[in-house]
């Protein structure tokens, strides 16, 4: 009897505290990490397409995407090259200073806003709204079915570090993703582009960012007219 009064003691407690936490304002973390993600289809690492040949169709489109949508192994295929998984240690397929990994994808289609997850290779929702529109300032960002927005979070940097030093390593990392972006659109011959002017306010409040996470620049991914 004495055992199961102190089972029954300890499994109350145990609950008294969950729910004296959760009331403190951790339930939030708790449903988030919850949350579920959309799980891409698993990339290639074989094409018909050479590096070189690659290097060679690669260029910015900025006349304009056809209304044709993007298939899901496409879009897979385009978020693994830019940050997806690519050793058994779990490093990723472009480089970051001190492997921080500071700079995250965010994906803007007409079924929401979503966060790439490298680790599962998924998609994490973060808006239902098709944002789109609001990201690009350019009418030919506007009309892609895809915009990839790279986005740093300078608090995943050692505090030691100068902001301006900060910036440059955020700006390399980002700009490394951009270059494979490129690379592999070119492979599936979709077109892209660099895009600095995005309403980085308007990001910001779509994608429900921290104070720390700023949004870098966009690239609009599509079948060009």
């Amino acid at each position: 009897m004495k055992k199961n009064y102190w089972k029954i003691m300890l499994l109350s407690f145990a609950t008294g505290v969950g729910l004296s936490i959760m009331s403190c304002g951790f339930a939030g973390e708790v449903s988030k990490s919850k949350q579920e993600q959309w799980k891409l289809p698993a990339p290639k690492k074989k094409s018909r397409v050479s590096l070189e040949q690659a290097l060679n169709l690669r260029r910015s489109s900025k006349g304009g995407f056809s209304e044709k949508q993007l298939k899901e192994q496409q879009l897979g295929q385009i978020l693994w090259a830019a940050r997806g998984v690519n050793r058994p240690d779990g490093k990723l397929t472009s480089p970051s200073a001190m492997a921080r990994y500071s700079v995250s994808v965010y994906v803007a289609t007409s079924k929401g806003s979503f966060l790439y997850v490298s680790e599962n290779h998924a998609l994490l929702s973060v808006s239902d709204k098709d944002t789109r529109k609001g990201i690009g300032t350019q009418d030919y960002v506007k009309s892609a079915p895809v915009i990839l927005v790279f986005v740093a979070d300078l608090s995943k940097l050692p505090e030691t570090i100068a902001m301006n030093r900060k910036i440059s390593f955020v700006s390399a990392e980002a700009g490394a993703i951009a270059e494979n972006v490129y690379l592999q659109c070119a492979a599936l011959k979709l077109g892209t582009s660099l895009v600095g002017s995005i309403d980085k306010g308007f990001v910001k409040e779509a994608f429900n960012l921290g104070k720390d996470e700023e949004p870098l620049f966009g690239m609009p991914v599509g079948y060009v007219k």
